[in-house]
């Protein structure tokens, strides 16, 4: 019930506040990791005589500092009656409005779709997860829910992707038609192929980090994963050590937990000791660099991976596959373009560890799911958003 009421509220301020020729360019962020792409559509914005808003969710506020540093205007928003003041009035003033997730506070806004461009630029390359109506929770849920979700589903008028593989995932998981699908890449995959990046991050990371020199870097980088209230949670699987005692000395194990829940990698120190490294001040797109071996499990960071020069072995821990399919659910097809083995237990991701290392081929699983990923995705996306006149 407040859940509706709220929403309510929302729609009945967006209405009042609702300008008649909305001006502004909004980007509504709860990933901190598209940084680059928001400076390249303020810069554009310039050119085009728009001002450029960025409302963030409180864990995006180291970003929101540079991204403010960077001369952008940065506010921060929470869901809640403070909501219903400036936030919404940018967001109802927005001719295009950005957003990196999916916003429950979109299901209240009546937003005139012929002068406002509500547009998703998901925040991540490509889905290894179920979500949406594909998620078994949401069929669970009350009729009211279930009307709440594709309202807001329904408010994005295009959806940014990378590949035709992501948008049929969009279309179906949001019950949405691929018309709207726009497969441009997507612009915080084009770090992943500026050379500089790519030649000084490993630089920087063996002056910081020497024991890694020399070694099989294996990077950990479990998926978020959320309880039944829907907070953060990650517990060290039961038979981790394993793992850990089984490494050979040319190998040093790196954990990297999902940025929501970095705070628990303390659980694997008080754990392991120095037999693991945190390396706290490196991103996981920094650390994917220098990885020799990615140890993941139903996270997208393989698509991030799989681009990389660096590119090596990737190894699908699933210890809890049976529980993780019942509750969140997984793509349907995806054991069949896994570009890995998957590995029920510790047993079987130390012997993976142990055999050969081989360079992955990753050109099939590349041209799947990072067709449109080429460095060029940000022009792409702004030339056809934000075009200048020449």
């Amino acid at each position: 019930m407040k859940k509706v009421i709220y929403l309510w509220l929302v729609r009945l301020v967006a209405g009042m506040v609702r300008n008649r020729t909305p001006r502004e360019i909004v980007y509504v962020m709860s990933f901190g990791n598209n940084q680059e792409f928001i400076r390249a559509l303020a810069q554009r914005a310039r050119q085009c005589g728009t001002p450029v808003t960025v409302l963030y969710r409180p864990n995006c506020a180291a970003a929101a500092r540079q991204l403010a540093a960077d001369g952008i205007r940065a506010q921060v928003f929470t869901d809640g009656l403070r909501f219903l003041s400036r936030p919404l009035r940018l967001i109802m003033n927005a001719r295009l409005l950005f957003c990196d997730n999916y916003y429950a506070f979109l299901a209240g806004c009546p937003f005139n779709h012929q002068k406002t461009t509500v547009i998703q630029v998901w925040h991540a390359n490509g889905a290894v997860k179920s979500f949406g109506w594909e998620e078994p929770r949401t069929q669970h849920r009350s009729r009211a829910d279930k009307r709440r979700f594709q309202r807001v589903y329904n408010q994005f008028d295009e959806y940014v992707v990378g590949s035709t593989q992501m948008a049929q995932v969009f279309a179906q998981s949001y019950h949405v038609p691929e018309s709207r699908m726009r497969v441009l890449g997507y612009p915080r995959s084009d770090r992943l192929f500026d050379r500089t990046w790519r030649q000084q991050t490993p630089a920087r990371i063996y002056d910081q980090y020497p024991e890694l020199r020399g070694k099989e870097v294996i990077l950990y980088a479990p998926t978020y994963r959320e309880d039944a209230a829907g907070k953060p949670v990650f517990q060290v699987p039961n038979d981790f050590e394993q793992i850990v005692a089984a490494l050979s000395p040319k190998q040093r194990l790196v954990i990297k937990l999902h940025p929501h829940v970095q705070a628990m990698e303390q659980a694997f120190v008080k754990r392991f000791g120095q037999q693991v490294m945190l390396i706290p001040d490196f991103t996981t797109e920094d650390l994917l660099t220098v990885t020799d071996c990615l140890i993941t499990d139903y996270s997208s960071v393989i698509f991030d991976y799989a681009v990389l020069p660096n590119a090596g072995r990737m190894i699908f821990y699933w210890y809890d596959e049976a529980a993780y399919q019942q509750q969140v659910g997984l793509q349907p097809d995806m054991k069949t373009w896994l570009p890995g083995p998957v590995c029920q237990t510790a047993q079987e991701v130390s012997a993976a560890l142990q055999s050969p290392s081989n360079q992955a081929n990753l050109a099939t699983f590349n041209a799947q799911w990072n067709t449109m990923n080429d460095g060029e995705a940000t022009r792409r996306v702004l030339d056809t958003y934000l075009p200048v006149n020449k």
